[in-house]
């Protein structure tokens, strides 16, 4: 599988999430940053990078940012700056969440590495590592 694909593919998996977490994708707004957006809308930069995937329902009661990272890609220090970019926006958003997706292999770097990304003042976000594997067991 290309990195691509394999980006696609996580990108997916965050889109299932949200799906199960909210029921209808009808009744919240999500903004992913693939070749075919819903409605043409990409997400927002939070504050200098944008995220694959931006959620909230309506009105605003919670928001959640996704991002897939390949295995090469999780250990960039380009990555490491843009999740904790979104983990320090999101610590000033009440009830958010940041997904991360990452190949099945890799989740325990993606724990530790969120762990140590944390900020360590404000509140943290909570967090969830999942995998293109969770696509499979539905």
């Amino acid at each position: 599988m290309t990195e691509s694909a394999q980006h696609a593919r996580l990108v997916k998996a965050i889109l299932s999430l949200l799906e199960k977490h909210f029921g209808s994708l009808d009744d919240i707004m999500v903004r992913d940053d693939s070749l075919r957006p819903v409605r043409a809308e990409r997400p927002p930069k939070l504050p200098q990078y944008i995220p694959d995937v931006y959620a909230t329902d309506v009105p605003t009661t919670q928001v959640i940012v996704g991002e897939a990272k390949t295995a090469k890609d999780l250990e960039t220090a380009r990555s490491h700056k843009q999740i904790a970019s979104f983990l320090e926006y999101l610590a000033h958003t009440p009830n958010s969440l940041l997904i991360l997706a990452v190949p099945f292999d890799c989740k325990p770097r993606a724990r530790g590495l969120l762990r140590k990304l944390v900020p360590a003042h404000g509140t943290a976000p909570d967090t969830k590592v999942i995998d293109d594997l969770d696509l499979e067991q539905g």
